[in-house]
């Protein structure tokens, strides 16, 4: 069966699809070129390169050219994902539990965006004479995959095979006090001693992602350059496009967005950078603000997996916060908090980056209209602490 295979070339890390004699599939290679040298998210390119692996797979075992498909295979690869991976002639003794329509609805775009590049871009034969035919050419001329094309129609996408979409929930949230306990068990600070006891790395970490509702890949991307101290104004941080191959981590859309911030929050990035004095680090504007201290190589960024590794530990400390929360959890949290605090949802969606004013609408649409989750914690008092408005 064809499979998805990480690839490495000098510092970029990247997926490739490989058939089953372990050959590069050199027309899905060409695709996810396409989607590199176009700066797709690689995200983006490994979801993709994954679905196509799946649908090689399949034309494999039906011994199918690529070029050579209906509608009705495109049927059955649905069929097969939402089956997953199983053949849906095969009839199991155990059933398992259905595919998550997200997940077959990526695999169907995958697939869908590779033969649109094949027709349009790559320009082949048999897919130019099928977009010539939808185009105004001839019934003659059409190919044989016509239908299975038939998504691509002035300059459209029109999906052929119908999808659905998982019961959207409204996203997760910790409340004030939850995230007390989590800032408490990374450092607090004594007043005996007049120092912070703990690490201070990690309380800076959840501190900055409480107040400004960064996503995980934006804080450990930013750079001490990035943060303007409030030195005799407010102080902000600015949120570069960038990406770092190594740690799997990218801005995204590559945007560039600016976040003013409280002055406690600065206060303790202050002390932060006093504390890395300390343990030797000299510090420029291009190393990372958040570096390893206490495992891995002494002052090299970190990676998302240790962010992880710490909330495992949690986890067992404190067994009766939300089980599965994450990072992106304080995303959530501070949008709900901004909004349910009154503040204009424009200015909810700078802060956040969303590019469309509708995606923070439809994401957070429940949160205004739920009286019960403004009486679960006191969301204003909160959302005061920060300089939401810009």
């Amino acid at each position: 069966m064809a499979v998805r295979q990480r690839a490495i070339f000098g510092s970029e890390i990247t997926y490739v699809v490989l058939d089953r004699h372990w050959r590069v599939v050199k027309p899905i290679e060409e695709y996810l070129e396409y989607l590199r040298q176009e700066k797709y998210s690689p995200n983006t390119v490994r979801a993709y390169a994954k679905g196509l692996a799946l649908w090689w797979s399949m034309l494999e075992d039906r011994s199918l050219d690529w070029k050579r498909v209906d509608v009705q295979e495109l049927a059955r690869f649905k069929q097969r994902m939402l089956n997953r991976g199983t053949d849906p002639t095969v009839v199991k003794m155990r059933p398992a539990k259905p595919a998550a329509y997200s997940t077959v609805d990526l695999a169907l775009t995958s697939v869908l965006s590779f033969y649109r590049y094949q027709a349009i871009v790559a320009d082949i034969p048999a897919a130019r004479q099928f977009y010539m035919h939808i185009n105004g050419g001839t019934a003659q001329a059409r190919s044989q995959y016509a239908s299975f094309l038939g998504h691509i129609k002035g300059g459209q996408n029109r999906r052929v095979i119908g999808r659905r979409r998982d019961p959207k929930s409204p996203p997760p949230f910790l409340t004030p006090r939850q995230i007390s306990v989590i800032k408490d068990d990374a450092a607090q600070f004594d007043p005996v001693a007049v120092q912070w006891v703990g690490d201070l790395r990690l309380r800076l970490f959840w501190t900055l992602l409480e107040e400004t509702g960064l996503r995980l890949a934006e804080a450990l991307l930013l750079q001490h350059g990035d943060w303007q101290p409030g030195t005799g104004a407010t102080a902000l941080i600015d949120i570069q496009p960038r990406e770092d191959q190594r740690r799997r981590l990218r801005v995204k859309n590559q945007q560039y967005r600016r976040i003013y911030v409280s002055d406690a929050l600065d206060n303790l990035y202050g002390e932060y950078l006093f504390s890395l004095v300390d343990l030797g680090l000299d510090i420029a504007d291009s190393d990372s603000v958040f570096v390893n201290l206490f495992r891995g190589e002494f002052g090299n960024p970190v990676w998302p997996e240790t962010i992880y590794d710490w909330i495992k530990g949690f986890r067992r400390r404190h067994p009766l916060l939300p089980a599965k929360w994450t990072p992106h959890w304080f995303r959530h949290s501070h949008a709900t908090a901004l909004l349910l605090a009154g503040v204009p949802e424009h200015v909810v969606q700078r802060r956040l980056g969303h590019s469309d004013i509708q995606t923070l609408m439809t994401t957070y649409a429940h949160v205004t209209e739920d009286a019960a989750m403004r009486a679960a914690a006191d969301w204003k008092t909160l959302a005061d602490r920060w300089r939401a408005v810009e």
